[in-house]
């Protein structure tokens, strides 16, 4: 039996952390975790909180932005499927947010799945392509660690690149050595419409990860971690990269390992990212789950029918 290349993957960072998992609890200074969490600002993580709901509304208008042209649908309701995919990624390993989303959205407006799928595909990748300037650009604004520095100029480039292929159409048979997934994600970049529509859908993409940023800014700042913004930056993008193969529900454990990592060439103890990773989940997955759920409870108080007195 064939076994998938992600699944592959999956096992294999299954079987890393099988092997180093035992060591980090034994090594790792669990006292002085407890001690980090006190001192926290809880006005600084509310802030946090406030700013993250702004992101997921900037990628739910995003999606909405790109709809438009193909499966139109009302601007909230894509909201909450948003939410409702959101909530499910944080619960599962697989990813199954996004074909709930998919299918809430489906049901809901009564428009086909083909067309909202592919929706989909195009806001992962205006959100990529959104995510490819902020990795061109940070290295001349921020000081960050060599191998990421490399890493974001030539990742940011080339896919930047690849798009400006895909879209004039000039560089087809360079397009053509690329996995089929690979082209069919660039394709779908083009396919977005109006370029007016464009525009907006990665404005709002290019808001959600600023958003982003300044949440894990805020909660790093929160306790009182003399960070910077290349630090916080730093981050934001190890832990994103950590999610694209979830070991476990809502990269729950992962983010907090990539946390430390991330954040050691700035000086940062361990403890203290690890108890910054601990909130920074906090603030991201329970408050979207409570939002999913009231707004899934008001729809269905809003479509049940009415009783009238006997």
């Amino acid at each position: 039996m064939r076994i998938k290349p992600q699944t592959a993957a999956r096992l294999a960072l299954g079987a890393v952390a099988v092997v180093a998992l035992p060591l980090f609890l034994y090594k790792f200074p669990w006292t002085l975790v407890a001690g980090v969490l006190l001192r926290a600002d809880p006005a600084i993580l509310w802030a946090a909180l406030a700013v993250n709901l702004v992101s997921l509304v900037a990628k739910g208008f995003a999606w909405y932005f790109l709809l438009r042209s193909s499966a139109p649908c009302r601007w909230r309701a894509v909201q909450e499927s948003n939410l409702l995919g959101t909530a499910m990624n944080s619960l599962s390993v697989a990813l199954l947010g996004e074909t709930a989303r998919v299918q809430d959205l489906s049901a809901r407006e009564g428009v086909p799945v083909g067309p909202v799928a592919a929706s989909v595909v195009r806001t992962r990748a205006t959100e990529a392509l959104a995510l490819a300037c902020f990795m061109v650009l940070a290295p001349a604004l921020l000081s960050l660690p060599p191998i990421l520095h490399g890493l974001q100029i030539s990742g940011g480039g080339l896919l930047l690149f690849l798009v400006a292929a895909a879209w004039s159409g000039k560089h087809i048979r360079l397009l053509e050595v690329l996995p089929r997934p690979v082209r069919r994600i660039l394709g779908s970049i083009t396919e977005t419409g109006s370029p007016r529509l464009f525009a907006l859908a990665l404005g709002f993409a290019l808001l959600n990860w600023v958003a982003q940023w300044a949440t894990y800014h805020l909660v790093l700042s929160a306790f009182g971690i003399p960070v910077s913004f290349s630090a916080s930056f730093t981050a934001l993008i190890v832990i994103n990269l950590s999610g694209l193969v979830q070991l476990s529900p809502g990269n729950i454990g992962v983010a907090q390992a990539a946390m430390i990592l991330a954040l050691l060439p700035f000086g940062v103890a361990p403890h203290e990212a690890f108890a910054a990773g601990l909130a920074l989940q906090a603030i991201q997955i329970p408050p979207v789950l409570v939002i999913a759920l009231l707004a899934l409870g008001g729809r269905e108080v809003a479509v049940a029918p009415r009783r009238h007195p006997m």
